[in-house]
This record gives C-alpha cells, sequence and structure tokens, in this order.
C-alpha cells in the first residue's frame, strides 16, 4: 500500500461500507489509528482503508473487540494487506459453497423436472403395448407389478417399474451420472470451504 491518496473520514467510511460513527467509534477504541491531523486538515489513507475493511470481516465473523486489537496489533501494512486478501478469499469460498444447491437439492430438482415426461411416456407405452400386444395381458401385470430402485444420495432413491425402468434406461443412467457429479462437486466445495479456513488460521498465525 502507497499510502498516497488522502481520504476524508466520509470518503473513508464509506468505501468500507461503514458509518462515520462507526469510524470514530474504532479510532476510539484504539482498532484504527487516527488521522494525521485535526480539523479540516484530517485525513486519511489507503492504510486506514486496509486496516477498516479488515476490521469488518473481523466483525462479522464475531471476534470479540479485545481479540480483534490483539490480532491487529503492529502489523505493518504488507501485513494488514496480506490478512485482508486471506479473508477475502475465505469469504469468497464461503459464498460460493453457500450458494450452490446441495447435491439432494440437484438430484430433486432434476427429478421433478423428469416426473411429468417420464409418467406421459411410460403412460403412452402402456397404451402402445396394450393396442400391439392383447393377447399378453398377464405378462404386461407381471412387468408392471416388478420394481426396481437406485440410490441417488443418502436417503434419496429413485423407484422405477421394471416396464419402465427398460424404457427409460437412458434417463435413469443420466439421472445416476448427474448424482455422481453433484456428490463430486459437494466434495470439491468442501475443499474450498476448508482450503479458505485453513488460510485465515494459518495467516492469524503468523501475525
Amino acid at each position: 500500500m502507497g499510502g498516497t491518496e488522502r481520504l476524508t473520514i466520509e470518503e473513508l467510511a464509506r468505501q468500507a461500507g461503514v458509518s462515520v460513527r462507526t469510524v470514530r467509534y474504532y479510532i476510539a477504541q484504539g482498532l484504527l489509528p487516527g488521522p494525521g491531523a485535526r480539523g479540516r486538515a484530517a485525513a486519511y489513507d489507503e492504510e486506514h482503508l486496509a486496516k477498516l475493511r479488515l476490521i469488518r470481516r473481523l466483525a462479522d465473523q464475531h471476534v470479540p473487540l479485545a481479540e480483534q486489537k490483539a490480532r491487529l496489533a503492529d502489523l505493518s501494512p504488507s501485513e494488514v494487506e496480506s490478512l485482508l486478501r486471506a479473508e477475502e478469499r475465505r469469504g469468497a469460498a464461503l459464498e460460493r459453497a453457500s450458494q450452490a444447491p446441495s447435491p439432494r437439492a440437484y438430484i430433486s430438482s432434476l427429478m421433478r423436472r423428469a416426473e411429468f415426461v417420464a409418467g406421459a411416456a411410460a403412460a403412452g407405452y402402456g397404451r402402445a403395448r396394450r393396442q400391439k400386444e392383447p393377447s399378453e395381458p398377464q405378462q404386461e401385470r407381471k412387468d408392471s407389478e416388478s420394481w426396481r430402485r437406485w440410490e441417488l444420495a443418502p436417503g434419496l432413491e429413485l423407484h422405477a417399474r421394471a416396464d419402465a425402468a427398460q424404457l427409460h434406461a437412458h434417463l435413469i443412467e443420466r439421472l445416476l451420472q448427474t448424482s455422481r457429479e453433484s456428490s463430486s462437486r459437494g466434495s470439491e466445495q468442501d475443499a474450498a470451504f476448508n482450503s479458505g479456513g485453513t488460510t485465515h488460521d494459518a495467516s492469524i498465525r503468523s501475525s
């Protein structure tokens, strides 16, 4: 940080996303250094802005003020910048993880979209069989009474009649493949979350 840009307290508060009152409170608590001068000459720089943003990140994590003050004490401008970047990466990873659908929700949405199409197709298939094979009603009833099931995710299963499963084998395979891919994405999101947390912890300890 070069510290060359001069900011009023209003500009500092606006760029950090806080109120002027909050800035003054952090200065009074010793978390944020005050300006180099008073009155109209009072001004803040990029170092104040970076430290204020870092304070807000810690506040969002509900870190007590006393602990924040201990963590930030004697940090150099470059260390503040490095810790701020680590916190921003961690926040971005948490945001992505919170917005991504869980494997179970994703599979459920696919099942709901496919339900009507599969049901209509199965009904059409049944009518076609009755028209083409009127001499085999007993076999058709046996097929309709036999069911198969697949586990898409823990607690989530796909059930289909044997005759419908044969007719829609390609659809079932797509659902199973989607389930595997969703589970894989969930593992990657967990890894991203853990990685972000590890970076944060390492950065705090190094300070």
